[in-house]
């Protein structure tokens, strides 16, 4: 099976979009080519950059002009009465940013673009890491539907048997009674794997939003186990981590704003000119007015201090969630070992045991010169090893999607 950080370069460069064909295996790279393409949280998440888009450049314009009218002295009582002595004022103004706000504002929103890319990122990352999941699941079920489907041949083989020693008079009835209650463990076995197979395909489909699976089996060997760098160059890329990535951004974001408390420390100048028309006088005159706020340093000190302790509380959950991912990476990569060393345990030396204890015991049985017990036991041990290897090679394969997870650089793009 491919790598999910392979496989994350491969569907970068646009690979593997070629759709199944009726009747074909699904592979990997094609399972998490349809999750990209048709997972309702990656549009979703596409529609979250289009928005932070949207707003960056909503914060970057520059403050409107304001057009105002005045009409005084009208409806009075004496002289100032009716319109006669009534003043129109038309004025055209707009605030006069200082500070460099507008661009503290722009940084912010460049930063926000910046956040909800790598946001995305994460999440086809995860839906990646999912489906790459899924897909072994079903991979595994297929294969212990196989273990199952050979555990229940042999039992049926040998309960036939079984059955014409009986009738020769060789073999108790018990022996007989016995092979047919395996035979119909071996049976159910079959039937919950097929279930589980049932299962496990329609979670995979999920992933792309279908209800009905849309193919038959999934492709790939699920003992073909991939190698794994060492833990000190998989440390060494922990940095590029979407999810690492995202707390330096959301640092850089926090520093961001706080330089945008720090610009409204020198307070806006609001400015307006306009025409008066003075009917009394029948005259025209022009005037001019500017206003600045008081008390912006203090209020700006206040939005400083806030933003400065929101940029170290962000910095410091950073610098927790790096240990912890760290830490998180040591344990699964212990684990990881672990499983490999189970897996080749199972293959090189356990089955191979299994599987000729089991043919010399059957060929004793035939002889007549060991029990039903003994073959049961035997055949029972086989199924049981073969089960466990296909649950430490599931476990190996998940385990390295998580640890990739942790490792694989942002930017997995969809195909």
């Amino acid at each position: 099976m491919l790598s999910l950080r392979c496989l994350c370069l491969l569907l970068l460069a646009g690979g593997f979009g070629t759709p199944v064909v009726a009747g074909e295996a699904l592979s990997l790279p094609q399972a998490v080519t349809r999750a990209l393409a048709h997972n309702p949280a990656v549009r979703a998440g596409d529609q979250t950059v289009i928005a932070a888009e949207r707003q960056a450049d909503l914060s970057g314009l520059a403050p409107p002009w304001v057009v105002g009218a005045d009409v005084e002295n009208v409806g009075g009582t004496g002289s100032v009465a009716g319109i006669q002595a009534a003043e129109t004022t038309v004025r055209l103004g707009r605030v006069l940013e200082r500070g460099g706000k507008r661009d503290a504002r722009r940084a912010v929103g460049a930063i926000d673009i910046e956040r909800s890319h790598n946001a995305l990122d994460q999440t086809r990352l995860e839906l990646t890491t999912e489906t790459t999941r899924r897909f072994v699941e079903v991979l595994a079920d297929q294969a212990r539907t196989s273990v199952a489907a050979q555990d229940l041949a042999l039992a049926q083989e040998l309960t036939a048997t079984v059955h014409r020693w009986v009738q020769a008079g060789r073999s108790p009835e018990s022996d007989l009674n016995l092979m047919q209650i395996a035979e119909a463990r071996a049976d159910i076995e079959v039937e919950h794997a097929a279930h589980e197979l049932a299962s496990a395909k329609v979670s995979l489909a999920a992933l792309w939003n279908v209800v009905e699976p849309d193919f038959d089996t999934v492709a790939g060997n699920l003992f073909q186990l991939p190698a794994v760098p060492s833990y000190d160059a998989l440390v060494s890329r922990l940095p590029d981590n979407p999810v690492l990535r995202g707390l330096a951004l959301d640092t850089r974001a926090a520093q961001a704003r706080e330089r945008v408390a720090t610009a409204s420390a020198t307070p806006d100048v609001t400015w307006h000119v306009g025409v008066r028309r003075l009917s009394t006088f029948n005259d025209t005159a022009l005037i001019a007015g500017i206003s600045l706020p008081l008390g912006s340093a203090r209020r700006s000190a206040l939005s400083v201090a806030q933003s400065a302790a929101e940029t170290e509380a962000t910095d410091a959950r950073a610098q927790a969630q790096q240990m912890d991912v760290r830490q998180r990476l040591f344990s699964t990569y212990q684990e990881l070992v672990h499983a490999r060393t189970a897996f080749e345990a199972h293959r090189d030396r356990m089955i191979p045991k299994a599987e000729a204890a089991l043919a010399l015991t059957r060929k004793g049985f035939e002889a007549g010169r060991f029990s039903f017990v003994a073959l049961s036991q035997a055949q029972r041990t086989l199924l049981e090893l073969r089960n466990a290897q296909i649950d430490a090679a599931v476990r190996y394969h998940i385990l390295l999607t998580d640890i990739e997870r942790m490792t694989v650089a942002a930017g997995v793009s969809s195909p």
